[in-house]
């Protein structure tokens, strides 16, 4: 009997033994497929962006429903496209929306400053504008905005037009005007005086930032006109600047890790407007360019640096391009 028993205790650890040594292959098999498995990102929260849209049309118009979306440069706001914005909707009879980018103007402001964050804004936007596709048309951030959503979502956009911006990257020239520039945001309110109003804060900033650009050698100064659009706000006797400031002072550590890479193929039309005096040489990134949009069109506008919009010559490259069927 002491036999049997003691055969009986050993067989039964055997089995518990083999069962548990099962039971874990089972589970490193399990663990090894997950990771080969690849697990899709989650997608970053959208916000609500503030924005415009107007429309000029005449009895004749064709009932258009594909609007032209504006997206500004890194420090700008909405209103940095007065002038074009209105153009726009007279010379194409299409609704045009000029919207604030997260963290700048009106729009909501947070810690998520990346690119990517800021497409999936735009997808947003679409949703809050109830069409299917837009025309996109972004400068600077607002073209990486603009390039990073179509190549995520090429069904939603019917053309692409970018202002100086290249895909992926900058030049070291490029790096250095943006941190520059960031340097100089970071300034203004210190150089407001106390009372001013709206207006003699705009006057004292533009000055200021011509100076300074002056100084920096940039080709990029802005006219007189350009003080009614600087994205100032002044309230009981304090003004800013209509920006993150301290999310710039973020960036500036870093400027590069808020531009996503941007991968993908968009086969629409695609239209890049660089100025040929611009540090962020477009047309020497034509072959990258070309891999992501193959119909893309590069169209230099001489003298321009990187702020090409206030030309004539980028009106007339762009109205040709979306009133082209």
């Amino acid at each position: 009997m002491v036999v049997r028993s003691l055969s009986s205790s050993i067989l039964t650890d055997y089995r518990l033994k083999m069962l548990l040594q099962s039971t874990l292959l089972c589970l490193f098999a399990l663990l090894q497929a997950s990771l080969e498995i690849p697990i899709a990102a989650e997608k970053p929260k959208p916000v609500d962006l503030t924005y415009s849209c107007m429309r000029v049309t005449s009895g004749t118009a064709k009932n258009d429903t594909t609007p032209i979306i504006l997206l500004h440069g890194l420090a700008m706001a909405k209103e940095s496209w007065m002038g074009v914005y209105q153009l726009l909707a007279l010379k194409t009879s299409k609704r045009v929306c000029i919207a604030d980018l997260r963290n700048h103007g009106d729009s909501p402001w947070n810690k998520e400053a990346d690119v990517a964050s800021m497409a999936e804004d735009i997808n947003r936007l679409l949703e809050l504008l109830k069409v299917p596709k837009a025309i996109v048309l972004g400068h600077s951030l607002g073209g990486k905005v603009a390039m990073h959503f179509t190549l995520n979502y090429p069904s939603k956009v019917e053309k692409l037009i970018v202002e100086d911006m290249r895909p992926n990257g900058l030049t070291p020239q490029a790096l250095a005007e943006i941190k520059f520039f960031l340097v100089l945001i970071q300034q203004v309110p210190k150089i407001i005086p106390k009372g001013a109003s709206e207006k003699e804060a705009k006057t004292v900033v533009l000055s200021f930032l011509n100076n300074q650009l002056k100084k920096f050698n940039s080709t990029d100064l802005l006219d007189d006109r350009a003080a009614d659009f600087l994205p100032i706000k002044c309230s009981e006797g304090k003004c800013h600047w209509k920006t993150n400031i301290e999310l710039i002072g973020e960036i500036l550590k870093n400027p590069l890790a808020a531009l996503t890479e941007s991968s993908g193929r968009f086969d629409n039309p695609t239209l890049f407007v660089y100025g040929t005096e611009s540090p962020f040489k477009i047309k020497e990134d034509e072959s990258s360019i070309k891999k992501l949009f193959p119909k893309a069109e590069l169209v230099g506008v001489e003298g321009a640096s990187h702020i090409v919009h206030s030309r004539p010559e980028f009106l007339d490259a762009v109205i040709k391009f979306i009133n082209r069927a």
